[in-house]
């Protein structure tokens, strides 16, 4: 195994660069959404959640919950250390991948910065998320795929590599059909020998172990087969979504508008001339792209761009190939120079955005959130929306109040904000919870109503307290 990873030292300066950048830029607090969710159950400890095996992330929640323990005086941050780490991991692997391919130092350091500064890259990379995970096992295959030239062991580590991807989300079964297809090609050829695929497959099944022990043990807890393979394929909602054929063009035309944003033109044309100029070459690896593209492109959910993000590293690791085979030296050093800029690019967005109007039809208006500067600023670190309007929230009901969370993307924030001020004593209820929520206006405790968008004006016999509601208790 160690001629397998001959390439990897020069790459780890290239890691701790992005480390550094990812880990000091990113969120520090609770988030909206998955990210507040990932935060709330692995700082609580809980494994499972309400959504299905798919949405467990079984990888990445072992991962935070060591990085708690590594990092405890701040979980939140803690949590987006691992995807700081991933993130960082990925691009050190795109280094070392483009080196082993063309043997260019500077065009391995053109790809690992390509995707370092990539802005969605950069704001996952700073975010409690399980996407830059995926990439970072993605490249890892993608390693063992380049090696396989000179060593057919390195089987093994795609192997193990798959099967952790496949532990930390399913987008791995997207890689296992391709590199199965590519391993019975090379059996067929005799390249390969049975043995050694029995060995990877053991080295798979070990790395998937977190999720496949996981099924099993649900299987045997809820005596049932088919229903918790369909939860650990689909979780308990997706499967229409997984398994649509039609594209939603405005979500499709969003990941796209993303991919230009965090590789402005140029990257784009490198990775098209390296795809061209070794398509033979990297065909596992250009199949792998394929796939995801075509998976994630007509993926029908509204976040679709944020499954792009495995596939943003292998267009940096294309891009790699395509910056190989410039011979103009002018072109290389006005693309560096881009690539430097890119930074004031992302500063200058949220601006334009708001000047322009594009965002306008698409914004959410959420409590203390400023969508252009949520989706645009990758450095996430200025991104404090949710933990100050769950903040507000519980202050507002303690110690024995009732909180009605209408936006289910802010529940975990104040779920966790509950729990580090340890209120427990404090109800949560949604808006459908109606004969709770009848008993609690009968009280005479505190009942907090937290709107989902700023537009709307509280009702009678509620009054606004900072951006959340208040119902007024006073007698007429």
């Amino acid at each position: 195994m160690k001629k397998i990873f001959s390439r990897l030292p020069p790459a780890a300066g290239v890691g701790v660069t992005a480390f550094i950048l990812y880990f000091f830029t990113g969120s520090r607090t609770i988030q909206w959404q998955d990210s507040g969710q990932f935060t709330l159950r692995i700082g609580l400890g809980l494994l499972e959640n309400d959504w299905g095996l798919a949405l467990v992330h079984p990888l990445h929640f072992l991962l935070g919950q060591l990085a708690v323990r590594i990092f405890p005086g701040n979980i939140p941050w803690a949590v987006t250390g691992v995807s700081a780490l991933a993130g960082a991991v990925t691009v050190g692997l795109v280094y070392a991948c483009v080196r082993l391919a063309t043997d260019n130092r500077r065009a391995a350091l053109y790809a690992a910065f390509s995707l370092m500064l990539a802005h969605t890259f950069w704001r996952f990379s700073g975010l409690p998320e399980v996407y830059t995970l995926s990439a970072a096992l993605l490249m890892l295959q993608v390693y063992g795929l380049l090696k396989l030239r000179t060593d057919p062991d390195a089987w093994l580590l795609i192997g193990l590599a798959n099967g952790l991807s496949w532990a930390n989300h399913n987008l791995a079964l997207l890689e296992l059909a391709v590199l199965g297809t590519f391993f019975l090609l090379q059996l067929q050829r005799k390249q390969v020998t049975p043995a050694l695929g029995i060995r990877a497959a053991g080295l798979w099944l070990s790395g998937s172990l977190p999720y496949t022990a996981l099924i099993l043990r649900t299987m045997l807890r809820e005596q049932r087969v088919l229903p918790v393979i369909y939860s650990a394929l689909f979780g308990h909602s997706f499967s229409d979504a997984v398994l649509a054929t039609t594209p939603v063009w405005i979500y499709t035309a969003t990941t796209l508008a993303f991919v230009l944003l965090s590789f402005p033109l140029l990257p784009l044309i490198f990775a098209v001339l390296g795809i061209r100029s070794r398509a033979r070459q990297t065909a596992p690896i250009l199949a792998l792209f394929l796939i995801h593209s075509l998976f994630v492109l007509r993926y029908n959910v509204i976040d679709q761009y944020t499954f792009y993000i495995p596939a943003m590293a292998l267009i940096a690791f294309f891009a790699g190939l395509g910056y190989d085979r410039l011979a103009r030296p002018l072109v290389r050093r006005a693309a560096v120079t881009l690539l430097l800029l890119q930074p004031l690019l992302y500063a200058a967005a949220p601006a334009l955005i708001r000047n322009t109007g594009l965002l306008r039809p698409f914004e959410r208006h959420k409590p203390h959130r400023d969508d252009a500067d949520y989706l645009f600023h990758p450095w996430t670190v200025t991104e404090t929306s949710a933990a100050r309007l769950a903040a507000e929230a519980v202050a507002a009901a303690a110690p024995d109040g009732t909180i009605v969370v209408e936006d289910s993307m802010a529940l975990y924030a104040v779920q966790w904000k509950q729990h580090i001020n340890n209120l427990p004593g404090i109800t949560l209820l949604r808006p459908a919870d109606f004969e709770a929520f009848l008993e609690a206006t009968l009280s005479d405790r505190p009942v907090i109503w937290i709107p989902a968008s700023t537009l709307q004006d509280p009702p009678q016999g509620w009054k606004p307290r900072g951006a959340v509601w208040i119902l007024d208790l006073a007698p007429e």
